[in-house]
């Protein structure tokens, strides 16, 4: 057996980035940026596909521990969502996973359960855990854990809602443009008196859709209209059947009613199939957000298309660019909604309404 042979059945050793670099005839700190998705862009790609192919004929792989040790960050992200079980999130947090994974970062997800407590906790441990940033869809306005998430020094960006803090970026949808749109909708349908279910104002999402449903009212179409704002407990579809309940219970007069979301809206159509009150022709109804599913309802739901994977996009690649330059400028970014109009919304009843063909007819 010579000097540098191994017995049989014995462990090769685990290649290191100084075999690596031995093996490419390059330095090691070139063989660890080429090695690094966040780095290996400063490096030529021909040099780039050397040093990988050396790294896979040795079997090197990366000591992520240690990397983390030396830099105080790990290879993830943290994001944290108010609901995990709304399917709203959905399409962010997978969006999310799929743009910082471009850069080589895996995301830990967390449910903050609308909880002010909870979610300043969760930033503590995740803060802990060295994540290397974060995106939150949990604030709330002027939310502290915002000075937290700044104490700490974790690049963070908002997404959804905006705790409207001067010094953290935000991705957001024009909540305001968005649902005057809807009740501009239902107002050219004919309608003249027309409710708002708006949840608790405590975030951005919800002062911005009430502020949208304002607006609508000064509009010169709106001259004569009746208004009304109802607000609900909850976001959820258990409290949208409850306040529509309420409401018809209460002598509901609206035509047509807007709800702060899909789920609310869900409940509110099955309280109106509950009661009898038939949609659209008794009661046009509308949600936010378009949710899976919606075009399947009966009748399928009008709603605000809020594009979900565009959120969770541009938030996971603005923080990647804060990652990469803590020191830039605190950017907003807004997203333009779009209605999708659908059979839960029609001519408010007795409307006479042209065919098409020159005639009229009303709708009873």
């Amino acid at each position: 057996m010579t000097e540098n042979s191994k017995p049989p059945g014995s462990k090769r050793p685990r290649a290191t980035i100084v075999d690596v670099a031995k093996g490419a005839g390059v330095h090691v700190s070139t063989a660890s940026r080429a090695l690094s998705p966040g780095a290996a862009h400063r490096i030529s790609s021909k040099v780039v596909r050397k040093i990988e192919k050396v790294a896979e004929e040795l079997g090197y792989q990366r000591n992520t521990l240690a990397s983390s040790l030396r830099t105080q960050k790990t290879g993830t992200i943290g994001l944290i969502v108010p609901n995990l079980s709304d399917p709203l999130f959905s399409p962010i947090i997978a969006a999310v996973e799929e743009r910082v994974a471009k850069d080589g970062y895996v995301t830990f997800v967390a449910n903050s359960d609308y909880s002010a407590a909870k979610l300043r906790s969760i930033v503590e441990r995740m803060s802990s855990q060295l994540v290397a940033g974060l995106v939150v869809a949990s604030f709330e306005l002027n939310d502290p854990a915002v000075e937290l998430c700044l104490e700490l020094g974790i690049p963070t960006v908002a997404v959804l809602r905006d705790p409207r803090d001067s010094r953290i970026s935000s991705v957001c949808m024009d909540d305001a443009t968005g649902v005057q749109a809807m009740v501009e909708h239902v107002l050219d349908l004919g309608h003249k008196d027309i409710t708002y279910v708006t949840p608790p104002l405590a975030a951005s999402t919800a002062q911005n859709r009430l502020a949208g449903f304002h607006a609508a009212m000064r509009l010169a179409k709106a001259a004569g209209c009746r208004f009304e704002v109802v607000e609900a407990r909850a976001y959820d579809v258990a409290e949208g059947e409850r306040i529509m309940a309420h409401m018809l219970a209460s002598g509901l007069t609206s035509t047509a009613v807007l709800a702060f979301n899909d789920l609310l809206a869900v409940g509110c159509l099955a309280a109106m199939k509950a009661a009898g009150v038939r949609c659209p022709e008794e009661i046009s109804l509308s949600g936010v957000n378009n949710l899976p599913f919606m075009n399947m309802l009966s009748p399928p739901l009008t709603t605000l298309h809020t594009a979900g994977r565009d959120l969770g996009f541009e938030s996971a690649d603005l923080l990647m660019s804060l990652i990469k330059n803590n020191s830039q400028p605190v950017k907003r970014v807004l997203l333009t909604p779009h209605p999708v109009l659908r059979n839960s919304t029609g001519p408010a009843p007795g409307v006479l309404l042209s065919n098409g063909g020159g005639k009229t007819a009303a709708v009873m």
